[in-house]
């Protein structure tokens, strides 16, 4: 192999460039799709306003696995968004559409203290609009992982008539909440 790559860039037949590249394009006959199912347990403290995911587990498909350590990756960087998401990610603008957050100290992102823990599990149905049987892994925990905290909160206040709650969760929204229902001490 050494010899060939040497030879197609050093010494190409005559009328044709030096290099060595490839291109194949893929068209599936239909979309392939990814598929998960999402459960949170969520405490919520109503004096301050902080939640903590007590318990949070994914069952994610992405059909057949091809290297399991990279998709363990995907599924916990997408559900870590997905929690950034829920739970503070906001960008808030004035009344004239500036942004009003300095820099990204006034955005939530996670990091592994705030983070909670992934119980993270599988199943496996191949596509059949793919060759090997693939779909995508990474957008799937995300997209299914926001609805997830954000149900999780609003169950945590359904009892108390609460009404539906607005994302982000963040502990001032949540505390706001508490102090409308009279909940703190």
């Amino acid at each position: 192999m050494k010899e060939i790559a040497w030879a197609a860039y050093n010494s190409p037949p005559p009328n044709l460039e030096p290099g060595l590249e490839a291109v194949n394009y893929y068209e599936p006959p239909n979309m392939t799709y990814p598929f998960g199912a999402y459960f949170c347990i969520m405490d919520i403290d109503v004096d301050t306003g902080v939640a903590k995911t007590r318990r949070f587990y994914a069952l994610d498909d992405c059909g057949t696995r091809i290297n399991p350590m990279i998709i363990e990756g995907q599924v916990h960087g997408g559900l870590t968004e997905a929690f950034a998401c829920a739970m503070g990610q906001e960008i808030r603008y004035d009344a004239t559409g500036n942004v009003m957050g300095a820099s990204f100290m006034d955005f939530f992102l996670p990091t592994a203290v705030e983070t909670p823990h992934w119980e993270t599990d599988f199943t496996v149905t191949p596509s059949p609009h793919h060759p090997i049987g693939a779909k995508g892994v990474g957008e799937s925990p995300h997209v299914g992982g926001v609805p997830c905290f954000s149900n999780a909160v609003n169950d945590a206040y359904a009892f108390l008539d609460a009404g539906h709650i607005q994302m982000p969760h963040d502990a001032w929204r949540l505390w706001k909440v508490g102090e409308r229902l009279g909940l703190h001490r």
